[in-house]
């Protein structure tokens, strides 16, 4: 199995990357799925947050105000430390049991991790890859997912910047097209993988 670590900036296109490479035929592990299930109504990291933020980042229904939290954490950046401090061990775990089990078949494992190289992941993988797009045009695909630009911008300024990530990766994806433009892009790079490194 050859494991593929994926990422980008702030709505640069990685987890529509990531959905095109599971369309041809790769599994996938999105770690921004695995957050959620951390912080789920009830687990121990729910419990230190509630207990480190308040109970005013809690929706009705008691689950986390995910956006509200992150207005909070994003705009402080010690705050945003304690968050990552919770959930960040439990989701290399899950990630490292990901990568075990599919070691033993053949294919291509992907990665979908937006902190790949801030959090030094990059090592757990055999390659990398990084989504690209211009800064305006990742402000816009947020607002149409509900960040406001100001927010946008915050979360921006806490990753590391596309142009440094891109000479860190092995493949770099342009996204400043259609969708059916990325998927025609994930598809050559798949083959593209596939051929240099065969699992």
């Amino acid at each position: 199995m050859i494991v593929v670590g994926l990422t980008g900036g702030l709505a640069s296109g990685k987890s529509a990357a990531a959905k095109f490479f599971k369309k041809f035929g790769a599994a996938l592990y999105d770690a921004d799925e695995s957050a959620r299930r951390a912080v789920r109504k009830g687990s121990p990291i729910y419990r230190a947050i509630v207990k480190i933020f308040g109970k005013e980042f809690l929706r009705a229904d008691r689950s986390i105000d995910r956006k509200k939290l992150a207005l909070r954490v994003f705009s402080n950046p010690a705050d945003l430390r304690k968050l990552n401090i919770l959930i960040h061990p439990g989701v290399i775990f899950e990630c490292l049991k990901k990568i075990e089990a599919a070691r033993k078949r053949p294919g291509i494992l992907v990665l979908d991790i937006p902190l790949l190289f801030e959090s030094r992941m990059e090592h757990l993988v055999d390659v990398t890859v990084v989504v690209s797009s211009r800064t305006e045009n990742c402000l816009r695909r947020a607002s149409r997912k509900g960040i406001g630009r100001g927010l946008a911008k915050k979360i921006l300024s806490t990753q590391w910047s596309l142009p440094r990530k891109e000479r860190l990766a092995d493949f770099v994806v342009r996204n400043d097209g259609s969708p059916q433009a990325l998927e025609r892009k994930i598809g050559e790079l798949f083959k593209k993988i596939q051929e240099k490194y065969p699992s």
